[in-house]
């Protein structure tokens, strides 16, 4: 991902999209990249603006669980592209994603319009690529029924929905343009421009292809295999989308208007580093979080045994300096994460439910097998490092620590 927002910036882009199928995971790592500055010498220093959407299946009814109750005798999957526009519309985004995989899973992750009329506040729609319901109709002749489309999405997203117009040299792309054109005349609905980019450069096309056939377990050889006519799904500079749409530019400066709609101010509100947590209600004889941590990480260490141990006491006064200079210099509110974990690790165990025994740098943390959120071998003698977790240490802070008196 880093290197498709880096070449679009030193190519001079405004924005650039990112619009997976059925899925947002990418999304918080998309917006970091595209937010980023570079030194001022470097091309594209400044950041750009991050389309944040996706590319949802829609079907007629996401709770039907066979193909005689879906349109057409499919899976009932068609797609559709939605954006978010401000922080409203990324909520609903994920809520979608959400309900899609939780209630609407059936061969793939799908929507449908019931749902879209719950959670299309602060989101922009388009017609999407051949898949979708607007251009398969298109595709089949069904004119009149893509204009009946192109109603229903204007009644839920008015002027945020646009006509969606694309070619990379297969044929049916070609054949619908036309219609498109008609379409946006006969339904006042502007037409945007778009290239989907599977891979950085033309000549990765050969790899793309290879990874296809991977995942669908076809051989290179094979007929039958899913692959594309031509290696046009790469990123493309200006002049060449101009060289592919010189007959309706004005598909192509539209998009600058959708890029114009994205509340980024609402976005930095949000994504600009403060931990977003459930409140967690502490005992009220304890003034704050970090207090009530202390104290519950101390029992802790007595209950596991340890209070006589200088290394433990040591290592877990480091640990809880590195959450309070987290809270005080960056609002990282490790105190009422852990707290929270803590919590509901605690009522799985009541409930008879497993546990692991802790992940990732989380498992060389002292603190963290004080909580009963991890265990295993012996932190201290086992060499694990708690520094890989928050990323630095707190000598200082350490040294003036009262918290054990160290015997």
């Amino acid at each position: 991902m880093s290197e498709f927002v880096k070449n679009a910036r030193q190519m001079g882009f405004r924005s650039i999209g990112a619009t997976d199928h059925g899925t947002v995971g990418g999304l918080i790592k998309f917006w970091q990249e595209c937010r980023k500055t570079y030194d001022a010498d470097q091309p594209g220093a400044d950041p750009i603006v991050p389309l944040m959407g996706c590319e949802f299946y829609l079907s007629r009814d996401r709770f039907a669980k066979s193909k005689d109750l879906q349109p057409d005798g499919r899976r009932g999957n068609r797609h559709i592209v939605l954006l978010a526009k401000n922080w409203e519309g990324y909520q609903n985004l994920c809520a979608l994603s959400e309900s899609s995989w939780v209630d609407g899973f059936y061969n793939d992750p799908r929507i449908d319009m019931k749902l879209l009329e719950k959670h299309n506040s602060g989101l922009i729609c388009s017609s999407a690529c051949l898949s979708s319901v607007v251009n398969s109709n298109l595709l089949h002749g069904r004119y009149n029924e893509a204009k009946k489309s192109v109603g229903l999405f204007k009644e839920l997203f008015g002027d945020d929905f646009y006509l969606e117009v694309m070619f990379h040299g297969i044929d049916a792309e070609r054949y619908i343009i036309p219609d498109i054109i008609k379409l946006s005349g006969d339904t006042n609905t502007k037409i945007i421009a778009s290239n989907d980019v599977h891979y950085l450069k033309k000549e990765d096309g050969k790899s793309q292809e290879m990874l296809m056939c991977m995942s669908t377990s076809r051989c290179i050889h094979d007929e039958k295999r899913i692959h594309f006519p031509y290696h046009e799904f790469y990123l493309k500079e200006a002049h060449e989308m101009l060289d592919v749409f010189e007959d309706i530019p004005h598909a192509l400066t539209n998009t600058n208007e959708i890029v114009d709609k994205i509340d980024i101010a609402s976005f930095e509100r949000n994504f600009g580093g403060v931990m977003r947590l459930p409140e967690f209600e502490i005992p009220k004889e304890f003034s704050s979080s970090y207090n009530y941590l202390c104290s519950v990480a101390k029992d802790g260490l007595v209950n596991l045994g340890l209070s006589e141990s200088r290394d433990h006491i040591e290592r877990l006064n480091t640990e809880l300096a590195d959450v309070k200079i987290a809270l005080d210099n960056n609002n990282y509110d490790f105190s009422t994460y852990f707290l929270i974990v803590q919590d509901y690790i605690n009522w799985a165990k009541r409930e008879g439910i497993m546990v692991g025994p802790g992940r990732g740098s989380g498992f060389g943390s002292v603190l963290l097998r004080c909580l009963g959120i991890s265990y295993g071998p012996d932190v201290i003698s086992s060499g694990l490092l708690w520094e890989r977790f928050l990323g630095f240490s707190s000598e200082k802070f350490v040294k003036e620590s009262d918290f054990f008196e160290i015997k």
